[in-house]
């Protein structure tokens, strides 16, 4: 099966797989397939259908087949500070994602992206600023300079951490 046609429940497992043990929370999760969807619009067949809703893009069948997938033996549920996640529960470097090396390494730049957010807020405003046709039904207040504001801090503490990115880069992820 080449990438092009690979099923979204293939990508579904690719975005869990990418986010390695620490796992995506379901926000995350939703957050990082609606941006494999709008990176590789075109190039997947029978993809998730993403509408604007009260916290950005949302597609139920996302969490519909993500609870499937966790009843069998490649992804687990489990619960952390009330929130509900999905992690990989086997070595996903054995399994074959049946994907393009373009779409499996967007993939992985995209849950790295997605994982670096500091906080769920912060996640959909800068889903808001990159898609701003998201907003529709939105209940979150947004300003695109409070999107700004929190990615450059975002970059201020990863290099106090010791993790060096210019926020020149994070100013142009976000323009991106």
């Amino acid at each position: 099966m080449s990438g092009e046609t690979a099923n979204r429940e293939s990508i579904l497992i690719a975005i869990v797989a990418a986010a390695g043990e620490q796992g995506l929370d379901r926000v995350q999760l939703q957050k990082s397939a609606f941006l494999v969807g709008e990176e590789f619009e075109g190039k997947l067949k029978n993809y998730y259908q993403f509408r604007p809703y009260m916290y950005g893009p949302f597609a139920q069948d996302i969490y519909t087949d993500v609870e499937r997938l966790s009843d069998g033996p490649m992804i687990e549920t489990f619960y952390d500070d009330g929130r509900q996640w999905y992690r990989m529960a086997c070595d996903a470097t054995s399994w074959q994602f049946s994907l393009t090396e373009e779409l499996e390494s967007g993939v992985k730049r995209i849950v790295g992206w997605v994982s670096r957010m500091s906080s769920f807020y912060e996640l959909v405003r800068a889903i808001y600023f990159l898609y701003p046709e998201q907003r529709e039904n939105s209940v979150l207040p947004y300003s695109e300079e409070l999107a700004i504001e929190e990615s450059i801090a975002r970059g201020l503490s990863d290099m106090a951490a010791g993790r060096t990115r210019p926020v020149d880069d994070l100013i142009a992820e976000l323009q991106d």
